[in-house]
């Protein structure tokens, strides 16, 4: 089974941070053709006034999976947003890599990735997931973490016994 993170899996998301019992923060999804492209958090302020504090921006390749998941924060001195940190997904058969990049302001673009994981699933029902950083130079990426991930097997049981 090839592990993706799709439309469905945002929008479940979505829905689970809307119905949090977090109440201070509360959130507005922008929906196209059942995707979430973005969603915007507000923060209740001391007042119990809502502010804006994150938004996050998301893009799908043609077959429904996330591709970008990038996060803005609210200034406001400027009254906009801004660029922070972009999550990128690269998808292959057994796995995917989440690569993070922060945004630039000098160069208006977001620098080579800082941090990579890797899923790859070395079995059924159990994935290796390691965490790569990037060294002080920027000339090389060290393993920082590394765990295998074992599925439930619950809900692969043929039979129960009472």
């Amino acid at each position: 089974m090839e592990a993706i993170i799709t439309a469905a899996t945002v929008l479940t998301m979505y829905f689970n941070a809307v119905n949090s019992n977090e109440p201070n923060y509360m959130y507005n999804g922008d929906m196209e053709d059942g995707k979430v492209n973005k969603i915007e958090v507000y923060e209740k302020n001391a007042n119990a006034q809502m502010t804006q504090k994150m938004e996050y921006c998301y893009e799908y390749d043609e077959q429904g999976r996330l591709t970008n998941k990038e996060m803005l924060s609210w200034d406001e001195a400027k009254k906009q947003w801004t660029k922070s940190t972009r999550l990128s997904y690269k998808y292959f058969k057994n796995g995917y890599n989440v690569e993070v990049s922060q945004w630039n302001a000098k160069k208006q673009a977001y620098d080579l990735p800082s941090e990579v994981t890797l899923y790859r699933q070395v079995a059924p029902s159990l994935t290796s997931v390691k965490t790569y950083k990037m060294n002080e130079t920027q000339d090389n990426m060290y393993l920082t973490s590394r765990m295998m991930v074992m599925d439930s097997l619950d809900s692969q049981l043929l039979a129960t016994t009472r």
